[in-house]
């Protein structure tokens, strides 16, 4: 009779199988901490790992030629990345490099631009909550171990034309309670085409039908949920025109896909719609760039502290961005109209990131500073929804712990990140957190399920965090998070405890 393998030594054995792979092959470039599109690798202080998904950086602001793909620029050849469609391996590897570099590029015709690529990605990550919810239901710690595996196949047909699938198995074990992104055994995870039309000497329009991937912005209202085993994906289709240098435009019409534990059994969720416009120009005031979107979320049923009913949600955005080696600047201002239950949204959010690096100096550190603010509902008897509900949220926007959802808090966050080495990024600071509205209760984790609102001061608690990033070669990379939380005393006089999350994690990518 098998024994049941536990978390903890599951984590070690697959980390330890990652390591002896990893060491097996050798690095195609130099490791690498840095964005897809920050291939110097000295270029800037280190990851803005609280405003971007984790291997993504905002755009830089200067202008550059863009790969006309949804979702933006390749990134540096050669190089694995976080959101696997925007690898370039369109170069013919060497006739003497390893197979698993050959796999990559298959050359399928005399034309170097049509090809086959495999890739795939091998990720273990051990978290361990006590109180996941901060205590507002019972039995809320949960120590699992999460098991991510992709296999990818990529074709190129010439410039004009791409065929991509991705293939994904998610497990979860020794958890206490399950989490149901986690859990989804072999399925389609993504799957999708690009037709690429030339439209005059520079422009480009791409059209993509199909199961995708789709962060927008900077990926914090509409993000990826790297957190967890399965990100989010949609269905439909996405079209994706971009000028180099000047402005892109997206337009997508989706449906979130709803996932179910089972074996190709995902589907688009008939109960939800998602679609909208997302235009991005560099440059365009004083050396900043602009963002202006629109996108609406439709949901046929929705639980929030105003009640329960249809919730019909748009969201209208501007974006304020800079990046260079020394300074990052991104302000982003949303508002939601829309009706929830037969009452008028009245919504809002406020994002703020900033940072100053000193990129000669020893461990190149950066100082920043992160301030937000999402509206709650003043008042539950006046007709008026007023609390803010993002898309997708990146929930670790305030911490890898994801104690908080974005509704009716307020945060400051100043931080310090160095890098001791180049491929080591460390990060840390507190973070405070506060309600928006003192009527309006607070909103614990992915669900958004709240404690009451109670009495006294809106100040919620303090994170303590703290972040570590090891890119070990440029395949394979660990990451280490730690969040105290510790709440203030009104909070915790209306039920909430302390806090404390960790999370190890091992990722391998070809």
């Amino acid at each position: 009779m098998p024994t049941k393998l536990s978390g903890r030594t599951a984590l070690l054995a697959a980390t330890a199988a990652i390591a002896a792979l990893a060491a097996t092959i050798p690095a195609i470039a130099a490791a690498q901490s840095v964005a897809p599109d920050d291939d110097a690798k000295d270029s800037s202080g280190g990851p803005q790992a609280s405003a971007s998904p984790p291997g993504i950086r905002p755009a830089k602001s200067q202008a550059k030629p863009a790969e006309a793909i949804p979702g933006g620029r390749k990134g540096p050849p050669g190089m694995p990345q976080s959101i696997r469609w925007t690898e370039d391996w369109s170069k013919v590897p060497a006739a003497d490099a390893p197979f698993i570099e050959k796999i990559r590029h298959i050359p399928l015709d005399v034309e170097d631009d049509v090809y086959l690529s495999i890739g795939g990605e091998a990720r273990v990550y051990y978290t361990n909550w006590h109180h996941a919810n901060l205590g507002r239901t019972a039995n809320d710690s949960n120590d699992p171990v999460q098991s991510r595996l992709r296999l990818i196949g990529d074709l190129h047909l010439g410039q004009n034309l791409r065929a991509y699938v991705e293939l994904g198995d998610n497990r979860e074990y020794d958890e206490q309670y399950a989490t149901a992104p986690n859990r989804d055994k072999l399925d389609v995870y993504q799957a999708f085409l690009d037709v690429t039309v030339p439209l005059g000497d520079a422009g480009k329009i791409t059209v993509r039908p199909g199961r995708f991937e789709m962060p927008l912005g900077n990926g914090k209202l509409a993000g990826v949920r790297e957190g967890l085993n399965m990100r989010f994906t949609y269905q439909g289709v996405r079209a994706t025109y971009i000028l180099p240098g000047k402005v892109s435009v997206d337009v997508f019409a989706t449906r979130p896909v709803a996932i179910t534990p089972g074996t190709f059994d995902d589907e688009g969720d008939k109960s939800k719609v998602f679609h909208g416009v997302y235009v991005s120009a560099p440059n365009t005031v004083a050396g900043f760039g602009t963002d202006l979107y629109w996108y609406e979320m439709k949901r046929e049923t929705a639980n929030l502290r105003e009640g329960s009913g249809a919730d019909d949600r748009s969201t209208y955005g501007a974006r304020l961005w800079k990046r260079n080696a020394q300074v990052d600047f991104d302000l982003e201002g949303a508002l939601q109209r829309g009706t929830f239950a037969d009452q008028d949204i009245r919504a809002w959010g406020v994002l703020f990131e900033a940072g100053y690096t000193w990129p000669a100096l020893p461990m190149k550190p950066r100082l920043g500073l992160r301030a937000n603010a999402f509206s709650g509902d003043d008042d539950l008897s006046d007709g008026k929804a007023g609390t803010f509900v993002a898309a997708s949220p990146r929930l670790p926007l305030f911490s890898e712990a994801a104690f908080f959802n974005f509704s009716n808090l307020m945060d400051l966050y100043p931080s310090v990140t160095l890098k001791p080495v180049n491929n080591l990024t460390i990060m840390a600071g507190p973070d405070f957190l506060w309600r928006q509205s003192k009527a309006d209760g607070v909103y614990i984790g992915p669900t958004g399920s709240s404690f009451a609102p109670y009495e006294g001061s809106r100040f919620i608690g303090t994170d303590l965090n703290l972040e570590a990033s090891w890119q070990a070669t440029s395949r394979l990379a660990f990451r280490l998070f730690e969040t105290y939380f510790k709440p203030g005393d009104d909070f915790a006089e209306a039920g909430a405890k302390k806090g404390n999350y960790f999370g190890i994690m091992s990722n391998y990518r070809f």
